[in-house]
């Protein structure tokens, strides 16, 4: 039997290769820049979870993980916490309204029950405890 391996062509492999560089490179910036290490280390940690994100799960998961962690970075670095994590939260949920994937948002309107007596689509259980 053959493993599947994850081919370095496709996106997704491409994406992984390029976030241990990219944090190489970010984290060498802020050494050599001699800046603050916490708000800028969110914001090199950042940019490879917004492609990993978009590479697992589409815009919208590579959206939620990249804004919060530059989003704390911006807090950290303006040292507006109070009124910041308002507007923090705001706009993950204005993210979570706009950007969410039309088979999240399905899944969330609709009732899995049959309709008319049809069965179930395959793998659509009731969840119900």
């Amino acid at each position: 039997m053959f493993c599947k391996m994850e081919s370095k062509h496709t996106m997704k492999g491409k994406l992984e290769g390029a976030s241990g560089a990219i944090i190489l490179i970010g984290i060498g910036l802020i050494f050599l820049l001699d800046i603050s290490f916490w708000p800028w280390i969110l914001f090199v940690v950042a940019a490879p979870a917004v492609l990993s994100g978009i590479a697992e799960g589409g815009l919208w998961a590579g959206l939620q993980g990249g804004m919060w962690l530059i989003g704390i970075g911006v807090l950290a670095l303006l040292d507006a916490w109070w009124p910041g994590i308002l507007i923090l939260i705001g706009l993950s949920m204005l993210v979570g309204a706009l950007a969410t994937p039309p088979a999240v948002a399905d899944k969330r309107k609709r009732k899995l029950k049959p309709k008319r007596g049809l069965p179930l689509p395959a793998g659509e259980e009731d969840d119900e405890f």
